[in-house]
């Protein structure tokens, strides 16, 4: 037998399948073309799109079949590795379709898409152990329904566990439709791939979920991603900035905030848009690069700056936002009501609780600051306040109880609507064609609202920071300032120079013991009896030893890199 021939002939009728496939949709889609246009606000009711909206989260149930969508079928999950938001679809969840109007489904469904898809996004579809799978017509509809604007800013759709008839449908929509869309989607068998992925543990996994994964691996691996030793990213806080903001805003900040206020508060859908992780890698390297102490982002452009600016906020080992203080912001007056009220609530208590340590509160000022000025010129950039309240919130955040982030950081515009009562205790508590929302989260203040808040309100709620930041300035530019020491005592030509400042900074940390030793040996003079006299070698010793001390530390955790990456398990198979 010619093999040759036989694979031929086997391509030959694949292809014809796959056309007679796309033929068949095409044919499908163009008969439902009519049904689709009867489903439109214009042709039905008569209605503009704002109503037609707000009439089909309606529907005929108070909004229930809205709030499922919102809460259990197309759910927000952080953020992944390049600082873009991830929604996340469950096909274990869809409904039954001969009780729920799948029409108005696919509407709550595109509604849910229009709060994130105006940035760059990335998609989680969970599409095994689903009860109910919906038609390819229904299927064909929402692919030609999600038009360019909800496909231009998605990133990477990632489909977990896809079954055979979920593949052979999307490659045949993607070939007919959308060849460049098809590159964007990436077929996972398992949550070990998942996790390569995406940060999956910022992604609340049904057991659903988990079940059918452990017919395909024993244990869900998570690679422990590793960084080396970093100057800026992953640093706390106060190492950077001093505990109450003596040593000024770390390089990463002061260099993109001087960048961005220079050339960027008209620049379109800033803090919106995510650069290649290449170009990122960059300019983190020159960051972290020995000697380097800032980055020209005339090179890189105003999303780079962007960028850098959102993850070193998201990498701080301490948030901007702790987890202990989530239930202080749900307490917030709401903004839309008591405006005057929150603002104030927001400066007197919920700004003097971040401010641990101090610098904090600087870092807030200088950061929202930037925000109220892109804010400004939203008629030109699209970036209000709301957009870049969205864009900013998952970067205050992040705790070992990723579910509850996620609802500090979501965006959802859909109020929860009142829920039926369930039957009694013969009813079937199996049944998932009943809506059971019961736990959902209560519509209060998150941290969208907080951020949203100190840009509309930034005068109001940072004036005291601002006040006494001004206080500072003013009392440091009318003291005199001696000139650094530009010259080594006499006999020590060798010795590190150490100026006014660093002498200054050291005498303190030297301590009582140190003088005392000093004293026994000679080496000080007591002109005063309470603080006592310490000579320039005593410094410019004490800065040689400690620089000695940085470049072996350095030299040890280079011997400790390259080695092999380790692995997380967080999960077994059942």
């Amino acid at each position: 037998m010619d093999s040759g021939n036989g694979f031929a002939d086997f391509a030959k009728k694949f292809n014809s399948f796959g056309n007679q496939l796309g033929n068949n949709i095409k044919r499908v889609f163009n008969e439902g073309q009519g049904a689709r246009r009867t489903g439109s606000s214009e042709d039905v009711l008569g209605l503009d799109a704002e109503a037609f909206r707000e009439a089909t989260i309606a529907g005929n149930d108070g909004g229930e079949l809205a709030t499922y969508v919102n809460e259990k079928l197309v759910c927000e999950a952080g953020v992944d590795f390049d600082s873009r938001p991830m929604l996340v679809f469950y096909a274990c969840r869809m409904l039954n379709p001969d009780v729920v109007d799948y029409d108005r489904l696919l509407n709550l469904i595109q509604f849910r898409l229009d709060d994130f898809v105006e940035s760059d996004y990335t998609v989680v579809l969970f599409a095994a152990n689903a009860r109910y799978n919906p038609s390819v017509k229904w299927l064909f509809t929402a692919y030609r329904r999600l038009g360019r604007k909800y496909k231009k800013n998605l990133k990477a759709l990632y489909i977990v566990h896809p079954l055979t008839w979920v593949r052979v449908v999307m490659t045949a929509m993607n070939a007919v439709l959308s060849p460049k869309f098809a590159k964007k989607v990436r077929w996972l068998d398992t949550l070990s791939e998942l996790a390569q992925a995406v940060p999956i543990s910022q992604i609340n996994i049904p057991p659903e979920v988990y079940q059918f994964n452990a017919t395909k691996e024993v244990e869900v691996r998570v690679p422990a991603h590793a960084r080396p030793p970093s100057r800026f990213f992953g640093v706390p806080l106060e190492q950077l900035m001093g505990v109450h903001g003596e040593l000024g805003l770390p390089a990463p900040v002061a260099d993109a905030l001087d960048y961005l206020y220079t050339n960027a508060l008209e620049v379109p859908d800033l803090f919106r848009r995510t650069p290649p992780p290449p170009t990122l890698q960059k300019v983190r390297s020159q960051y972290e690069a020995g000697g380097h102490v800032s980055v020209a982002y005339a090179v890189w452009g105003e999303h780079v700056a962007a960028a850098v600016l959102k993850t070193w906020c998201r990498e701080l080992p301490q948030p901007i936002i702790p987890p202990h203080y989530y239930e202080l912001i749900r307490q917030m007056p709401d903004p839309t009501v008591q405006p005057d009220q929150a603002a104030a609530y927001a400066r007197d208590v919920i700004l003097p609780a971040l401010a641990d340590p101090p610098c904090v509160s600087l870092l807030l000022a200088a950061l929202f600051g930037l925000l109220r000025a892109v804010a400004d010129h939203a008629s030109v950039n699209n970036m209000t306040s709301g957009r870049l309240a969205a864009a900013w919130a998952p970067n205050f955040v992040h705790s070992s109880q990723p579910d509850v982030d996620i609802t500090m950081c979501s965006v959802t515009r859909f109020s929860e609507a009142p829920l039926r009562p369930r039957g009694g205790d013969d009813e079937d508590d199996d049944d998932d064609d009943v809506l059971d929302l019961a736990g959902a989260s209560e519509n209060r203040p998150n941290v969208v609202t907080l951020a949203k808040l100190m840009v509309d309100q930034y005068q109001t709620i940072f004036k005291p920071i601002l006040e006494a930041a001004e206080a500072l300035t003013k009392k440091q530019a009318s003291a005199p300032r001696k000139p650094p020491r530009t010259t080594a005592p006499s006999g020590m030509a060798s010795a590190v120079q150490a100026s006014d400042e660093d002498i200054a900074a050291l005498v303190e940390e030297m301590g009582q013991a140190t003088v005392s030793q000093m004293q026994s040996t000679g080496s000080i003079q007591t002109a005063d009896p309470v603080r006592p006299v310490v000579t320039a070698e005593d410094i410019t010793r004490r800065l040689k030893a400690e620089q000695e001390a940085d470049v072996r530390g350095d030299s040890a955790a280079q011997a400790q890199d390259g080695g092999d990456e380790d692995v997380i398990v967080i999960s077994k198979a059942f």
